[in-house]
C-alpha cells in the first residue's frame, strides 16, 4: 500500500507540485491545490482496483484556474499506464462534479479516477 501511495502522489505533483495526500497542512496555502485520498477492492490475486478522490481547491471569484487543473489531470492520467519494480498500475478518469463551499471565493470540484493494479511481488 505504501508503495502504491508514494507512486500517487509523484503522479500528482508532477500535474501540480500542491498536491496533498488527504489533507492540505501547509502553514501558508498556495492555491490552486489539490487534495487525494483511495479506498480500495480486491479483483483476484494480487490484483487490486483504487478509487482515487480528488478535490481541487482555487481562492478566486471564478473556476477558471480549477478547470485548468481538472483538465490538466484528465490529460496526464488518460490512458496513463505506471510500471515499477513493486506494481502495474493502470488509471482511468470517471467523473467530476462541482462542490458549493458556501465561499463566493472559495472554488471547489472532486474527482475520481480509477486504478487497476498489479502487485507484481505480492
Amino acid at each position: 500500500m505504501i508503495e502504491f501511495l508514494k507512486e500517487l502522489t509523484t503522479e500528482f505533483r508532477l500535474v501540480t507540485p500542491e498536491s496533498f495526500h488527504e489533507k492540505n497542512r501547509k502553514d501558508t496555502v498556495v492555491y490552486p491545490y489539490l487534495t487525494f485520498d483511495f479506498d480500495y477492492e480486491a479483483i483476484e490475486t494480487n490484483v487490486e482496483g483504487f478509487y482515487i478522490d480528488v478535490d481541487v481547491f482555487d481562492h478566486n471569484s471564478s473556476y477558471v484556474n480549477v478547470f485548468k487543473l481538472e483538465d490538466e489531470l484528465k490529460t496526464h492520467f488518460k490512458d496513463h499506464r505506471k510500471l515499477t519494480d513493486e506494481l502495474f498500475i493502470r488509471f482511468n478518469f470517471l467523473r467530476s462534479n462541482k462542490i458549493s463551499t458556501g465561499d463566493d471565493l472559495i472554488k471547489r470540484r472532486t474527482m475520481q479516477f480509477y486504478c487497476k493494479t498489479d502487485w507484481r511481488k505480492k
